[in-house]
């Protein structure tokens, strides 16, 4: 499998987190080498639409996103049966015009209860005569992202967004339940002791 080599930009460089996810140099490698990692991953041509389990799980996905330092959801992608990924031969036009800044923000937006928005940004990236969106996940500004709202799976009753539940992206690329908490104040409390401690550390 190939790895995505982004040379024209040093991570040391300070406009690398800012370039790097504008750049649609990097935005092209992740076409054209996909591979999932803790912070990029690709999912089948599914059309957007609020109350479908897809829409559930790119919430999930997204929340672990910006709890994790930022993400990249591709979609257009299918996993083939030796474990790689190619284009989904399934992605229309229709798939593509259904992925709309506004209307995902509104729906990420349900599941969060009041709490700062998250920083979305979808790109229409084309790759071999074939446009594919691209979402981009910003990370949290103050406070990690809790979940306020449930949603249970239409097809089989399981839960997929729970109450009280901070998901993360792992380094072995997975969305995990890091913790199951109150978003009160007293969370956020605790949030700003743990920056203040942080900070006092450093020497």
């Amino acid at each position: 499998m190939f790895e995505r080599e982004t040379r024209y930009l040093e991570e040391e460089d300070p406009r690398y987190r800012y370039l790097k996810e504008e750049d649609p140099r990097y935005l092209k490698e992740l076409l054209e080498y996909p591979a999932e990692s803790k912070d990029v991953d690709y999912k089948s041509a599914v059309k957007f639409e609020k109350g479908t389990d897809f829409a559930a799980k790119l919430v999930k996905h997204i929340i672990a996103f910006a709890n994790s330092g930022r993400g990249y959801l591709i979609i257009g992608y299918k996993e083939q049966t030796d474990g790689s990924l190619a284009p989904d031969s399934d992605l229309t036009d229709e798939i593509v015009a259904s992925y709309e800044v506004t209307k995902l923000c509104e729906h990420v937006e349900k599941y969060l209860g009041g709490q700062d928005k998250i920083g979305i940004k979808i790109y229409k990236e084309d790759f071999g005569g074939t446009k594919y969106p691209i979402i981009i996940i910003d990370r949290f500004q103050e406070y990690p992202f809790v979940c306020t709202k449930d949603c249970v799976s239409t097809v089989n009753g399981k839960t997929i967004l729970e109450t009280g539940q901070v998901y993360i992206r792992t380094e072995g690329a997975r969305t995990l339940v890091a913790a199951t908490i109150n978003p009160s104040p007293e969370w956020r409390q605790l949030i700003r002791e743990c920056i203040k401690l942080g900070k006092e550390s450093r020497p």
